[in-house]
């Protein structure tokens, strides 16, 4: 099968991973970037193309990466998907919904395939509880939490890190948001730095989320419960911990089996963008859908403006119980 004629569009920090797995996956054309200096230094380090335009690249690729700051991923996707090129969308899909549907409509309409990068799909803890086939779970708890970064600051720690979690939720629950209740707090921004969510499923499930962007330490951990077990996950260290009623003992806790499930570390970025570069081709699914895009983003609007309503308070004196 001939390979497809890839490009990215974006040359920052993730823009660069995403080069260097398209180069090492092979055909990849090359780079644009508005600051064509940051373009240039990323051919010259995996020897492909630096573009000089938006409209040379696309004129050369059959699908691409879409890198840049949110606020101008509809624009690029646009002209992409008016050209028949495939794109991979870096999350959060878009800035608002409506430019999400835009999208949608138009992928469809042109028959092009829009996929988003909601890379958390693509750890291998994730696409093991996948396999399995377990029913929704009953609760689930998320805890996300990052030291702080100055190259994310066009979006807050919702569609920055929160945003992967509801994504997670919103699949593993297999169902869709019908209540949200959040608080946050800007602590070194003007936007919300930390927040905390409260979020039930149409289908009964619910889930509790924290995230933080001025933490010292990085905390990627969710504990996901069914009436019978619970598994525990790490992000960070690629580990799953089963435990369910049954014979032995976790240390305390009389009538608690553990498993531990021995799984081998996957690039979540390259298996992202192989999964995409097959379903281009015709075999297989992407990891997310731009309908699921869209709905891991509004669901992290649905947060946004619970932490707005809440950020906009004004504490009274009486409100905090003082006379």
């Amino acid at each position: 099968m001939k390979l497809l004629r890839t490009g990215v569009v974006g040359a920052g920090h993730l823009g660069r991973f995403h080069a260097q797995k398209y180069a090492r996956i092979g055909n990849f054309q090359g780079v644009y970037d508005v600051d064509g200096g940051r373009a240039q230094q990323i051919a010259e380090e995996l020897g492909c193309r630096a573009f000089s335009s938006l409209e040379a690249l696309l004129a050369e690729v059959d699908a691409i990466s879409i890198v840049t700051p949110t606020l101008h991923h509809h624009t690029v996707a646009q002209q992409a998907i008016a050209l028949g090129v495939h794109c991979l969308v870096e999350k959060p899909f878009t800035f608002t919904l409506a430019e999400a549907d835009d999208l949608i409509a138009a992928a469809a309409k042109r028959g092009v395939l829009v996929a988003v990068g909601q890379i958390e799909r693509g750890q291998v803890v994730m696409q093991y509880l996948r396999s399995q086939g377990f029913p929704p779970p009953r609760y689930i708890e998320a805890e996300r939490l990052a030291p702080f970064k100055p190259r994310s600051l066009d979006v807050d720690v919702i569609m920055d890190l929160m945003i992967h979690d509801l994504d997670l939720i919103l699949m593993l629950g297999a169902s869709t948001l019908r209540e949200v209740r959040a608080v946050g707090v800007a602590a070194v921004t003007e936007q919300a730095d930390m927040a905390n969510a409260w979020v039930t499923l149409a289908n009964g499930s619910v889930a509790n989320l924290a995230a933080s962007r001025v933490v010292r330490e990085a905390v990627r951990r969710m504990r996901i419960f069914w009436p019978d077990r619970y598994a525990s996950v790490d992000f960070l260290q690629n580990r799953l911990t089963f435990y369910r009623r049954g014979p032995g003992q976790v240390p305390g806790i009389p009538g608690i089996a553990e498993e531990v499930v021995e799984l081998q570390p996957v690039d979540a970025l390259e298996y992202e963008i192989r999964t995409f570069l097959d379903a281009v081709a015709g075999q297989g699914k992407v990891l997310c859908s731009d309908q699921e895009g869209r709905a891991a983003l509004a669901a992290a609007h649905a947060v946004r403006q619970a932490v707005g309503a809440f950020l906009s308070q004004t504490l009274h004196p009486n409100s905090l119980g003082e006379s």
